[in-house]
């Protein structure tokens, strides 16, 4: 799609949406609901063969239902205008998602030798065993330090505005380093 037709494209969906949103404001009404785009969401199957292969098929599977919540949480990120706070709380919000995917993937790592410890302490067990970095270590202990953010009686800080795309995509780098490296050692769940 040409850079012409593709403004006129998005200004047509801009008016649609601001059509719907003038008529029924905040109102649950099945009739005003939009299609999200199909293909944006990747498939469970996609996700979960491409897991570590740890852990049991159920929670693979629910890794992967994880992951498609990340890919909303995306679409709304590069598909939207959204800023300030908004979009902070969104960024979190994925980051969040993908700090609990992590907290699985080391529980799951370390089962048997560690699972039972803290989160950072199993992160050192995987770079003690040399299956991760100390500078993955540092990026995954990052992940996890935002994911503790999840409890707001242990926020000391104004999150306002507070994460950004980068944030995103540097968790997003992390996990993907994380998987990358584990499958390394554990191999490949497949389908």
């Amino acid at each position: 799609m040409e850079s012409a037709e593709l403004e006129a494209v998005v200004t047509q969906a801009n008016e649609a949406l601001a059509a719907i949103q003038e008529a029924h404001g905040r109102s649950n009404v099945p009739e005003a609901r939009i299609r999200f785009p199909r293909g944006f969401i990747l498939p469970a199957a996609t996700y979960q063969s491409g897991l570590p292969r740890l852990g049991t098929k159920v929670q693979r599977s629910n890794a992967s239902y994880a992951l498609q919540a990340i890919d909303v949480l995306r679409w709304v990120c590069v598909r939207t205008d959204l800023s300030g706070v908004a979009l902070s709380m969104i960024i979190k919000e994925a980051i969040c998602v993908i700090g609990a995917i992590c907290e699985w993937l080391t529980k799951e790592a370390t089962r048997g030798d560690g699972a039972r410890r803290s989160y950072t302490r199993r992160t050192q067990k995987l770079v003690d065993r040399g299956a991760i970095t100390k500078e993955l270590k540092a990026e995954v202990d990052w992940i996890w330090d935002v994911r503790c953010n999840e409890h707001l009686h242990e926020v000391q800080s104004l999150e306002l505005s507070m994460y950004s795309r980068r944030d995103y995509n540097r968790a997003l780098d992390a996990f993907k380093a994380l998987k990358s490296a584990l499958i390394e050692v554990y191999g490949k769940a497949g389908a």
